[in-house]
């Protein structure tokens, strides 16, 4: 029965509250109840109207509507403390599953009200604090956990408040679309290396290869070159940022094939695969993938490992 309750009420808030890069709170995402401490100061003022009428006594009277009237001013300072506050999905750097994804909320106040005492946090996390000058911004420093690869879909993100007095408690559950990759988790495995054809290099039994690169000049830096080529030190006397060319010889080429991998679970292969491509690019090699459904020719770049571990992370999920 709970699990029924709790399908439709993450049903009914897909609909209200729909995910969504950036978010503006409004009567339609924001929710308002009495908190502890309210309901404690309701049955205390129903105990002093009871006492008021049965004494006829007018400072009792006095004393009780002036405090129902702070509650109710109280009421609506906590709903207007979040309505009007804007949060948006920073930029999230992608991860390897099973680590935690650093998930960035910018907090933007509108430009005459600043927001107080702001909760922010995800479920299961402890909530973090934070007061947004008005016309200001704060970035709220968030992580998850992530446990499979693909997209990452990060849960519902509470937002709640407690200002002025703490008799009510404000809240929104927001769901922020970062869309940020995690990637297959590496499987430590060696890489070892067999002659193909055509002198490249193909998964297999094992074989000498020198992987010998002489070097050939230097050329002008192009965005995705790999860090490890750049020429620092003479970029550290001031001519400007280079990149090492090299000759590759023909060992340094191999192609990583989800054929060559001997595991039955897809989960495993992806994630052995994973392990090799990061092998072969920290060794320098030039290095192709072949999966089922796409094949990435021989590079070796920043860009290049970026698209592998692009496509290891989205195989089979391609057409969701």
């Amino acid at each position: 029965m709970r699990a029924f309750f709790q399908r439709r009420w993450a049903t009914w808030l897909d609909q209200r509250i729909p995910s969504t890069a950036m978010l503006a709170l409004s009567h339609r995402s924001v929710f308002i109840l009495p908190s502890r401490v309210g309901f404690m100061l309701g049955f205390v003022l129903l105990v002093m109207l009871v006492t008021a009428i049965n004494y006829q006594n007018s400072l009792i009277y006095a004393v009780t509507f002036w405090l129902f009237s702070v509650a109710l001013t109280s009421m609506w300072f906590t709903f207007a403390n979040l309505s009007g506050l804007t949060l948006t999905a920073g930029h999230a750097n992608p991860v390897f599953a099973g680590e935690m994804l650093d998930l960035p909320v910018t907090l933007s106040a509108q430009p005459k009200r600043m927001a107080a005492g702001v909760l922010v946090g995800y479920r299961g996390e402890p909530l973090v604090m934070h007061t947004i000058p008005a016309n200001g911004r704060v970035i709220a420093r968030l992580s998850q956990r992530t446990t499979k690869r693909g997209y990452f879909k990060a849960g519902r993100l509470r937002v709640e408040s407690r200002f002025p007095l703490g008799f009510y408690t404000a809240w929104s559950w927001v769901a922020l679309d970062y869309r940020v990759l995690v990637y297959p988790a590496p499987e430590s495995s060696p890489l070892i290396l067999g002659d193909g054809e055509e002198g490249e290099t193909v998964l297999g039994a094992i074989a000498h290869r020198s992987g010998e690169q002489d070097f050939n000049g230097l050329r002008n830096y192009q965005p995705g070159d790999s860090m490890r080529q750049i020429a620092w030190k003479h970029l550290a006397r001031g001519k400007g940022l280079m990149t090492k060319q090299f000759d590759h010889d023909d060992g340094a080429l191999c192609w990583l094939r989800w054929d060559n991998v001997n595991v039955a679970n897809v989960e495993r292969r992806l994630s052995r695969l994973c392990g090799w491509v990061l092998e072969a690019h920290h060794n320098g090699w030039r290095y192709g993938l072949q999966l089922p459904t796409i094949e990435i020719p021989p590079a070796n770049s920043d860009v290049h490992l970026q698209a592998c571990l692009e496509a290891l992370a989205l195989y089979g999920q391609e057409k969701q």
